[in-house]
């Protein structure tokens, strides 16, 4: 097929992916559908999800089924790369994703009475997107822009039908003209928001890829859609309140420090002093991301400080991103207790008066050296800090269990979620993902896109990594640092007081499974105490946007 017969689908007016587009990326798609994952299982949810999501793609791009090849294999696809010319693939992928959006003809209509269905976008389909791409050697960005543009665009428009529908309240109100806060708003910043929804100003989003969206974009279905697909119904994660006596975990909120979507009243709008602009509230995104800290040492407040000053990770393109804060008093007691035993007790005895140096440049043989300081040093100096250490796990698993119904209740949307745990963070985070395992089927459509465990203070089975594995649909990481003495330390004290082998720690270590992703961020930091100054290095090191 020579490509210099194709359409310009940049100038489409319909918003239909032609057909000389759409039959190689279903091709591509049945090929990621039959080459599932080992890890998902035979009869698993790849198999299963996959199936559904390539019947419905084909109705939506409207190639049948029985047109496309009936076994194509990952290298078959290759062949069909050169079809889709690279100066289309941002209109392609803009196209693939709102068809993805879009409910299937089956659930175009709600249960109750003749509301659309809500749209929705779950880490599945992404997950089986982002593969299709991937086999027509689409880069990734374009998806990510693509979610970024289509989040807008929604957005926008959900709010223009909110501000047509209120406006028209409010004329039926007041029969003597405009006046009260809606009114007022109308008339000075309607322009701005239906700029918005011109979708141009998003940042080039082509009108057409939205149009197969817009019947489901009305006043009415604006609370379904925020509620469901952004996760925007009762504050969403932001406004996140738990029974924390319950819960045995004494503070338990998510800070959000990139993106949008809360309601914006009016009033609270702020108007630019220099030009007069008004600036209206950011779009929530289609993917949402919460990094979940773990020990500290100077403040309370450190590693969302941390975070805060990486933000622009996050921001290009932009997706919504929360701090979980999780008891920061015990994080913070028992990151300065194991501070203080590693630098004056463990690093004392091996090192001497050179200790201050030493985690500047640790290496393997320091680890070694620490563990093998007579058991006598860990039995007489240990105790306070086991037990220090055994609070702050106890309070991690904790959160864990709390993370674990939060997804499953979906407050976070019904949008991809990418979780991301550091040091004891990353303990909770694993026993989320194992409570989510312990309450799913292996059919069950998993509730995280990705999952990334930085300096996890564990050592898991092979089991319960396979069960974790399958809560999760795309990237799976294990970042380790071999000089970590934190965990060298601390596994080394379990060992002498009755606990397992230190050398096991996955923090530590690279795990050999098929299904994990491996990263070595030894040549990043030296060790847990670097984890939290050098965020940013860690997060760019383990790909937080691929």
């Amino acid at each position: 097929m020579s490509t210099s017969n194709l359409p310009s689908f940049s100038n489409n007016a319909d918003g239909q992916l032609p057909k000389e587009y759409a039959f190689p990326f279903l091709i591509a798609a049945k090929a990621a559908v039959l080459d599932s994952p080992k890890w998902s299982g035979s009869d698993g949810w790849w198999q299963k999800e996959g199936n559904r999501w390539l019947e419905s793609m084909s109705l939506k791009l409207k190639v049948p089924l029985d047109s496309l090849p009936s076994n194509p294999t990952p290298l078959d696809v290759l062949q069909f790369a050169h079809v889709i010319p690279s100066s289309e693939h941002h209109a392609t992928v803009l196209s693939l994703l709102s068809a993805c959006l879009l409910p299937s003809a089956s659930s175009s209509k709600s249960k109750q009475g003749n509301q659309p269905a809500p749209l929705n976008y779950t880490p599945a389909t992404r997950a089986l997107l982002w593969y299709s791409l991937s086999l027509l050697q689409i880069p990734h960005e374009h998806l990510l822009a693509a979610e970024d543009h289509v989040s807008q665009g929604l957005y926008a428009e959900l709010k223009n039908a909110e501000m047509k529908a209120k406006s028209e309240a409010a004329r039926k109100e007041q029969s003597e003209g405009w006046g009260g806060k809606w009114g007022r708003l109308a008339a000075t910043v309607g322009g701005v928001i239906i700029g918005g929804v011109a979708i141009g100003m998003t940042g080039g989003l082509a009108a057409p890829a939205l149009l197969p969206l817009l019947p489901f974009l009305t006043a009415g279905s604006a609370p379904i859609v925020l509620g469901t697909l952004f996760g925007l119904t009762g504050g969403g994660l932001a406004g996140l309140r738990v029974n924390k006596r319950w819960a045995g975990v004494d503070v338990f909120d998510f800070v959000q420090i990139v993106g949008g979507g809360e309601d914006t009243d009016p009033d609270s709008i702020a108007r630019n002093k220099d030009t007069g602009s008004v600036e209206k509230a950011q779009a929530p995104s289609l993917v949402a991301t919460i990094v979940i800290p773990g020990l500290l040492i100077e403040k309370e407040t450190e590693a969302l400080d941390g975070l805060r000053a990486c933000t622009d990770l996050f921001s290009a393109p932009r997706r919504d991103t929360f701090v979980l804060n999780h008891s920061p008093q015990e994080m913070l007691s028992a990151g300065r207790t194991l501070h203080n035993w590693v630098m004056n007790k463990l690093l004392g005895k091996v090192k001497g008066k050179i200790k201050g140096e030493i985690i500047k440049r640790a290496a393997l043989s320091t680890v070694y050296g620490v563990v093998a300081l007579p058991m006598s040093i860990y039995q007489t100096t240990g105790m306070v800090v086991d037990n220090e250490w055994i609070r702050a796990c106890d309070r991690a698993k904790k959160a864990g269990r709390l993370l674990a119904e939060v997804l499953q209740k979906k407050v976070q949307g019904d949008r991809p979620v990418v979780l991301i745990g550091v040091s004891l963070g990353a303990l909770t985070l694993f026993e989320a993902l194992t409570s989510i395992a312990e309450h799913s089927t292996l059919e069950a459509s998993p509730l995280v896109e990705t999952a990334i465990f930085i300096s996890l203070p564990a050592t898991p089975r092979d089991d319960e990594w396979k069960r974790v594995r399958g809560s999760v649909a795309r990237r799976l990481v294990n970042a380790y640092c071999t000089t970590d003495l934190v965990l060298a330390g601390v596994g080394r004290l379990h060992e002498v007081l009755g606990g397992g082998g230190w050398s096991e720690m996955a923090g530590l270590r690279q795990i050999e499974r098929e299904e994990i992703e491996n990263v070595d961020l030894s040549d990043v930091i030296d060790g847990h105490f670097e984890l939290n100054p050098k965020i940013k290095e860690v997060l760019e090191a383990v790909g937080v946007n691929d």
